[in-house]
Parts: structure tokens; C-alpha cells; sequence
């Protein structure tokens, strides 16, 4: 039986660049490292909180 876990990122609104750029950024290389590790990506969403905060949702499986 296969294992899920779901991981939170988060990246809160601020004046020195995108969210959604740093937050893709930040997602991209920890689903790498996953993958390395030998994880399956099950699922990736992203939503905002309050139009203060982006968040994204992974879903990976060993």
C-alpha cells in the first residue's frame, strides 16, 4: 500500500517581487527533490487566502 503525504507551501504578498513567481519557483524544486528521493507526484494545486498568502497543496506518494 502506498503511503500519501500532503505538503503546504505558502508564500505571503510582499513589495519585492511575485508570489506566484517565487511560490512556482519554491514548489519546482521541492517536487524535484521529491522526485529524486524516488516519490510519485500525485497532485499540485495552488489557491489564494485572503489575497494575502498563495498556497500550494502537493500530494506525493512513496
Amino acid at each position: 500500500m502506498k503511503k500519501h503525504e500532503v505538503h503546504v507551501l505558502k508564500k505571503a504578498s510582499s513589495f519585492k517581487g511575485s508570489m506566484k513567481d517565487d511560490l512556482a519557483k519554491e514548489v519546482t524544486e521541492f517536487l524535484n527533490k521529491k522526485a529524486s528521493e524516488g516519490y510519485e507526484i500525485i497532485s499540485t494545486s495552488f489557491t489564494y487566502y485572503e489575497n494575502t498568502e498563495l498556497i500550494a497543496f502537493v500530494t506525493i506518494c512513496k
